[in-house]
């Protein structure tokens, strides 16, 4: 009976301590928050706290202090209930409070993190391109959180290096660049995207053409000076070889020649055989003329002289023309003498068809 009584009073002086303690505690926080309201700032203005602060952004001063007051109040009751639940013993419950303002109501949200499955919005399309050519594949993806990206051509995963760029920008835009494609490169491509929420992916098609072997060009033979007259023909000839088939120019003077016309052409054969043509030369076609082949593996030039001469014309005498007659000089004497010797030597005689049989004949020069 004695041991019961001692338990039951040192029961009643616990209680009486802690309740005690309580009501200071309650005492002392009051007076602290009096004492923080009552503190002015130096320019007159009241210093509040950071919960006050807070109230008075998101509600409005004039709500603010409504719900400051209602929220003391509520603490002074649960103050006296916790010191009367001490007295009494009574365990005490935890209540979770419902948000009180816009800013718990966003942060109550923000726990509960949404997640969105990766989709593509804009895909390449299938590509041919020739080898060593600069490529890029670009396409846009979403979701939450921003998914990875990864690349695999035919099955195995592609790592970027100095030939292969993966370039992210804003807004879930991607780049797949070729720097110089190969024929490695060729095969077809997958690109999967991959986050919490799940994947997403598209395939693209990658065609190399073999890039033709080039070789420069260079002159089997090379175009002759030459030299024609006025009115005559020009030929100026080469032969050029190279893959692929270059470009032809020529220049006369370091100026263009404009062939393809009535006096001047150009021909040209498989053989890479060339011929500048230049039809009726005057002194205006000479000089020097350049030709030039040009491919994409290089240039090769070759140079030539055109002469154009004029023809020189001298007077060539015409030949005298000289009497011929048949001559009976010799004979003149003997007609002082009584002889008739042009009787004799008629026409009809013989001397005469003789004369003519033997072909001498006596100039009158003699």
């Amino acid at each position: 009976m004695y041991n019961k009584q001692a338990s039951i009073n040192s029961m009643q002086k616990t209680s009486d301590q802690e309740i005690r303690g309580t009501k200071e505690a309650l005492i002392q926080d009051l007076e602290k928050k009096l004492r923080c309201k009552d503190n002015l700032l130096q320019n007159g203005n009241q210093r509040l706290t950071y919960e006050e602060r807070m109230a008075r952004r998101l509600l409005g001063p004039v709500n603010a202090a409504s719900v400051l007051e209602a929220q003391s109040e509520d603490n002074m009751q649960n103050a006296q209930q916790n010191a009367e639940n001490i007295r009494l013993q009574v365990p005490t419950t935890h209540v979770r409070s419902r948000p009180s303002s816009r800013g718990d109501e966003r942060g109550h949200d923000s726990i509960q993190e949404k997640f969105f499955q990766p989709r593509f919005t804009q895909v390449p399309e299938d590509v041919i391109i020739e080898e060593g050519r600069f490529c890029r594949l670009d396409f846009k993806v979403s979701g939450l959180p921003t998914p990875d990206v990864m690349w695999y051509q035919n099955g195995r995963m592609v790592h970027q290096d100095q030939f292969h760029k993966m370039i992210v920008s804003e807004k879930g835009f991607h780049s797949f660049i070729f720097e110089a494609v190969k024929s490695s490169d060729a095969g077809t491509y997958e690109c999967v995207a991959v986050n919490r929420a799940g994947e997403a992916s598209f395939a693209v098609k990658v065609e190399v053409i073999a890039k033709e072997h080039h070789t420069p060009p260079t002159f089997i033979f090379k175009p002759q000076s030459k030299k024609v007259f006025e009115g005559d023909t020009a030929r100026l000839e080469c032969q050029i070889s190279a893959i692929p088939t270059p470009r032809i120019y020529w220049k006369r003077n370091n100026e263009m020649v404009q062939y393809n016309t009535d006096r001047i052409s150009l021909l040209h054969d498989n053989t890479g055989r060339i011929c500048l043509l230049i039809h009726n030369a005057n002194k205006k076609d000479a000089g020097w003329y350049t030709v030039s082949a040009v491919n994409g593996a290089g240039v090769a030039t070759c140079h030539a002289r055109l002469e154009v001469a004029t023809h020189v014309n001298k007077p060539i005498p015409a030949p005298k023309q000289l009497r011929v007659r048949p001559t009976f000089s010799k004979y003149l004497a003997l007609n002082g003498r009584g002889l008739d010797v042009k009787q004799a030597f008629s026409p009809e005689g013989e001397f005469q068809r003789l004369a003519e049989q033997s072909g001498l004949y006596e100039s009158d020069e003699l």
